[in-house]
């Protein structure tokens, strides 16, 4: 090594002049060196490949690719095959296209054969064997080539041979849209891609599927929804302009990148803007799709969000029709978890109403249930949810599940799904009480929006009298602090169904009247509600037997719920009654420490203090020393404001000091 005085010197210079020369030359002698030299060499060409004109960049997919077929760290002499798997319209063959496109030049050569079906199949190994070079290939293949009508086995033959030559090891082999599973014997058009691989343990094989099952032949890379920045540059790009209020479709369609491109496509070519998108959907989904359909994709075969899925729901169906019934019954539940416990509740519900025989086969135990969403599964209609024992499926293709039934269907499994989740709405005194009703929420939410527009006013109401009271109940019971309005549509019905069938005076029917009450009261309806409190408090002094009514809790929370609502309106001593009643049954009934008991105390303390000495009991010592039972008829008789309602119940109740004297 020369070592320079002087950075001034002539050689020093000249040196300097060199190594900054190899700097410059430094990233061409990298590319030429990352690029295959073969005496194999074909160019790539893109005959057959789907055009992608508009690549929306998928880092982390394309990293996965890049490090499984071109690292050189994990580069192998063996044959090298990666599965790139998804949903339906997730962008695998777009991912595909790009990753062959962006390193034609570090492979020898690059052949993109259609795999959609074993004829597709064939017909690309003859166009690929058309590229080969002919001194390469067996004498009967040139003279297979040189004729009119080329024979499907010979090609496949002769490609196989040349890929498999000692010396061509560097090339890469695309089969696309290996969506086919060849185990179903029904599909005349099934094959198995392994049939078709060369026999040479050298080279890449890059498959795209929906069939998860075949990462069994190499590594696997799942293509999931694309991010809020990439789905907005592909509903962009696809619209030709930026779109205001983007957020509204972005959402409705979570970033699938079909639904984008076709939703964006669809707004191009109709000048619709994002909110006329969105209402559309929302309202008019088979509609708006069926529209879309005239703007053809090429870049997806020309498949739309309504056909794309058809041949994985048709496959499904040909192996398991419990399951293709399930993913139509998932129409009307939730996009969401679903779990076996949820489905297995049509064994209870088979006891109340009539329940179809493929659920209850599904439903019969977990071994069953995991058989049948293994299907969806292996489909790729549905994803497992990590660390759960749930699945879920996209929100589009949720949508076109719902799309799936006849209209026939529709009814019955609509009813169905409020069945099942009714049944898994837990009771309060249940441990996991909050992390159940979570889970059930979204599905509630779901199936009661259908109920109430399950579509013109004869369906409401055959959807009135096809689910029981006690589900329409459950699920105003489980709605009462997530939508009170919707809440009290549910309890609305569950009252009509309860008075046709016990009457207006039943327990069940005041129980429903009391949550109805409460509703009211929050949601401000306060006329309605006092209205029904009335009722209520009349029926249970009537149903209710008196040794009984201090401590029938309905009656003691409708007590609390009445004193509520006349506090709210400014009736002081009619609130504190009604709260002191309330107070005694419960301290009868839970003990005097219970945490509704202190919830009253405090109420009656507050109303004490704000009223002072004005107040009609004398002081807030009332509330540490309330009188006994002997002496409450005498406290009650103390009262004025009373209205008839009121002395129902203080005649019972006296009935009741006399008792225990």
């Amino acid at each position: 090594m020369n070592k320079f005085e002087d950075a001034q010197e002539e050689d020093f210079e000249t040196v300097a002049e060199v190594v900054q020369s190899m700097v410059e030359a430094s990233p061409k002698l990298l590319q030429a060196r990352s690029q295959c030299v073969s005496k194999h060499k074909i160019d790539f060409s893109l005959r057959g490949v789907p055009v992608v004109s508009q690549f929306v960049a998928r880092d982390a997919e394309m990293q996965a690719l890049e490090e499984l077929l071109i690292d050189p760290a994990l580069a192998t002499s063996r044959r090298n095959v990666v599965v790139v798997h998804g949903l339906g319209g997730i962008g695998k063959t777009q991912l595909v296209v790009e990753f062959a496109r962006k390193h034609q030049r570090q492979f020898s050569g690059i052949f993109w054969l259609d795999g959609s079906s074993e004829a597709s199949l064939n017909q690309s190994f003859v166009d690929m064997a058309q590229r080969l070079p002919r001194g390469e290939l067996t004498a009967d293949g040139v003279q297979m080539l040189s004729q009119a009508t080329v024979e499907a086995d010979v090609a496949v033959r002769e490609c196989q041979q040349w890929l498999s030559m000692s010396s061509n090891s560097h090339w890469l082999l695309i089969i696309d849209n290996v969506d086919r599973d060849h185990r179903d014997q029904d599909d005349s058009q099934a094959y198995n891609v392994k049939e078709y691989f060369p026999h040479a343990d050298h080279g890449s094989i890059l498959i795209t599927s929906r069939l998860a099952t075949l990462q069994r032949f190499g590594s696997g890379v799942k293509v999931g929804t694309v991010a809020v920045e990439q789905a907005l540059a592909i509903l962009e790009n696809n619209a030709g302009s930026v779109v205001k209020d983007a957020d509204v479709v972005l959402e409705l369609l979570h970033g699938l990148p079909l639904a984008l491109t076709q939703a964006g496509s669809y707004m191009r070519e109709t000048n619709a803007s994002a909110a006329t998108y969105a209402k559309h959907y929302d309202s008019t989904w088979g509609r708006l799709m069926k529209k879309e359909e005239r703007f053809p994709l090429e870049e997806y075969s020309d498949r739309s969000v309504l056909t794309t899925w058809t041949i994985s729901y048709e496959q499904v169906q040909r192996q398991s029709e419990e399951a293709a019934c399930l993913l139509k019954l998932w129409g009307f539940l939730d996009s969401g978890e679903v779990w076996y416990e949820l489905i297995a509740a049509s064994k209870d519900l088979a006891g109340e109403t009539g329940v179809p025989t493929w659920l209850l086969e599904i439903a019969e135990d977990e071994l069953a249930f995991s058989e049948a969403i293994g299907l969806l599964s292996r489909c790729s209609l549905v994803d497992g949810q990590e660390g759960t024992d749930s699945h879920s499926m996209h929100s589009v293709l949720h949508r076109w599940c719902g799309y799936l039934a006849e209209d026939g269907e529709r009814h019955e499994l609509g009813c169905l799904a409020a069945g099942l989740v009714a049944l898994s709405v837990p009771s309060e005194s249940d441990v996991e009480f909050w992390r159940k009703r979570k889970r059930i929420m979204a599905h509630g939410l779901r199936v009661s929006g259908w109920t109430v527009g399950a579509g013109g006013l004869s369906e409401e109401r055959a959807v009135g009298t096809s689910i029981q009271p006690g589900s329409f109940y459950n699920l105003g019971y489980l709605l009462g602090d997530e939508d009170r309005q919707r809440a009290v549509q549910m309890y609305q019905r569950a009252l009509d169904g309860y008075e046709k069938a016990w009457g207006p005076e039943h327990t069940s029917t005041l129980d429903t009247v009391n949550n109805l009450d409460t509703l009211y009261v929050d949601l401000g309806r306060l006329d309605e509600a006092e209205t029904m409190l009335q009722r209520v408090l009349d029926g249970y002094a009537k149903v209710v037997s008196p040794d009984n009514l201090m401590t029938y809790v309905p009656a003691l929370n409708n007590m609390g719920a009445f004193a509520s609502l006349r506090e709210s309106q400014g009736c002081v001593d009619d609130a504190r009654w009604w709260y002191s009643q309330a107070l005694l049954g419960y301290e009868k009934t839970f003990g005097r420490d219970h945490d509704k008991c202190e919830s009253l105390r405090t109420k009656l303390a507050l109303l004490a203090r704000n009223e002072g000495e004005q107040s009609s009991f004398a002081d807030a010592r009332l509330i540490e020393d309330y009188p006994s039972r002997e002496n409450i008829a005498d406290s009650i008789a103390s009262l004025t404001k009373l209205t008839w309602y009121q002395h129902r119940l203080v005649t019972n109740c006296k009935s009741l000091a006399e008792a225990d004297t």
